[in-house]
């Protein structure tokens, strides 16, 4: 991995971290994931329009993740209803890089160097103990936990699908427009189904914050999806899990959340998983 795609993942990262904590904001949390998805679909409208075509073989793929990303923001905004935005993020992005690895290297042959091992048990290591002083203090529910594992599923099941639709679409960019507009797509009749009064109830200033938010998540996921075409999928996977150390921080800064020893010492591993990356073994 270069230095560029490196820095380029960790930019990504955080404005990953920051759409998060959009939704963790706003009071009513669930529509906030929804119109968040929906901001990104229309951010990613005219880039799908000023951009080529995806390739024929990656509809397929785009699809698919469309409809596994409607699942993603759904429990997103469920989650962080019930648990503290620097507990349950880690659970979820936590879980998901080594598993990613482990199953980019089954299934696609992409076998990763030694450092390149070390630094995704790293991360993920140093994801898992953020949430730590949560486990330990009895802030995390059982409910949170299913909900936490059950998105850290999806989150690996949409980087693989993703991770070779990008790469068969030929233009990731064009990739992630064309799937945030699917998603959104999905999630417009549903939201307005079972969230139609929360829907007309929301002030315009609403309405900003999750646009943002959108735009957000799509650079932020084009990101990751062009880095991809570049460098192993797990490795990509597991960099990108570095948004728990932002999403800590903000969590912090915003919400008052404590940040004690043990996301201290959750730092210095991802700092280690980091480093790892750019040794020569």
């Amino acid at each position: 991995m270069t230095t560029a795609i490196l820095l380029a993942v960790l930019a990504g990262a955080l404005l990953h971290a920051s759409w998060n904590a959009l939704i963790k904001w706003e009071p009513d949390k669930l529509t906030a994931s929804a119109a968040i998805a929906v901001g990104a679909g229309i951010v990613a409208l005219p880039v799908a329009l000023m951009s080529p075509l995806p390739l024929g073989a990656s509809w397929p793929w785009i699809a698919f993740s469309s409809l596994i990303h409607v699942f993603y923001f759904a429990l997103v905004g469920y989650a962080l209803r019930h648990a503290d935005l620097g507990v349950v993020y880690p659970l979820t992005r936590g879980s998901a890089p080594a598993f990613t690895a482990i199953l980019a290297a089954v299934w696609l042959g992409e076998t990763l160097a030694l450092n390149g091992w070390l630094a995704v048990g790293a991360i993920a290591a140093g994801v898992v103990t953020l949430s730590a002083d949560a486990l330990l203090r009895g802030g995390l529910t059982p409910r949170t936990a299913v909900l936490a594992f059950t998105n850290a599923a999806i989150v690996v099941a949409y980087t693989l699908v993703d991770g070779i639709g990008a790469r068969l679409a030929g233009n990731a960019l064009s990739y992630v427009s064309w799937m945030m507009i699917g998603t959104a797509a999905l999630i417009v009749p549903i939201a307005l189904v079972f969230y139609r009064a929360e829907i007309a109830e929301k002030e315009r200033s609403f309405w900003v914050r999750t646009f943002i938010g959108g735009a957000l998540s799509i650079a932020s996921y084009g990101i990751a999806l062009w880095a991809m075409t570049k460098a192993p999928i797990g490795l990509v996977a597991a960099l990108r899990e570095t948004s728990v150390l932002f999403a800590a921080i903000l969590g912090a800064l915003i919400f008052d959340e404590r940040f004690g020893p043990k996301r201290w010492a959750a730092l210095i591993l991802i700092v280690i998983g980091i480093g790892l990356l750019r040794m020569p073994f």
